[in-house]
């Protein structure tokens, strides 16, 4: 009995911190950072990540699916422009987000097989995916515009969103190759 009430009073006491922590980290995050969604996701690993999980670093985030012929190309060879342009220094600072549009066949295989097949480094790359209704959230917060369409098929806006290391948009482009170098330019102002 004496065992199984400090069991009971170790886990209070755990989720008590947490819940501390967490109401401490929300008061120092600001309120128009993405870090405030509370959206729990899946990398391609299979690890659950907050998005509050990658502030302390610069991130270049924009919303794809791993089997769109179209669009989707075009924005992560951008952001492969944006990573190569960068100095080593920078790309110490700076992370690179995918999010998943289509998350019922994105899984995290499927997502580590894109990374594998576009040589996206995953120690600087994190493809995510989440519920739908995540990925709609975050998807208004970012201005990006999508629809499914049929045989899981998305109309979607080809955006491109730079974050502060607290998670606050500072610049969106065109996923155009030929805003690779304005990207690289706006991650040095901030």
């Amino acid at each position: 009995m004496i065992k199984f009430k400090q069991a009971i009073w170790g886990k209070l006491l755990a989720i008590a911190l947490l819940l501390n922590v967490s109401a401490i980290y929300s008061q120092t995050m600001p309120q128009d950072s993405i870090y405030q969604l509370d959206s729990t996701w899946q990398d391609q690993d299979g690890n659950t990540r907050l998005l509050s999980s990658f502030s302390g670093k610069k991130q270049v985030i924009s919303l794809i699916y791993t089997h769109c012929l179209h669009t989707c190309p075009t924005i992560v060879s951008t952001m492969q422009a944006i990573e190569h342009k960068l100095s080593d220094e920078e790309k110490a600072n700076v992370g690179f987000i995918l999010v998943s549009l289509t998350p019922s066949t994105d899984t995290p295989e499927v997502m580590r097989e894109f990374a594998l097949q576009r040589q996206l480094d995953t120690k600087n790359w994190s493809l995510l995916s989440g519920t739908a209704a995540d990925v709609r959230s975050l998807a208004m917060v970012l201005d990006i515009k999508f629809q499914n369409i049929a045989d899981n098929e998305v109309n979607h806006s080809n955006l491109i969103s730079g974050l502060d290391k607290q998670g606050r948009i500072k610049f969106q482009l065109i996923g155009a190759i030929n805003n690779a170098n304005k990207a690289v330019e706006k991650l040095s102002t901030f």
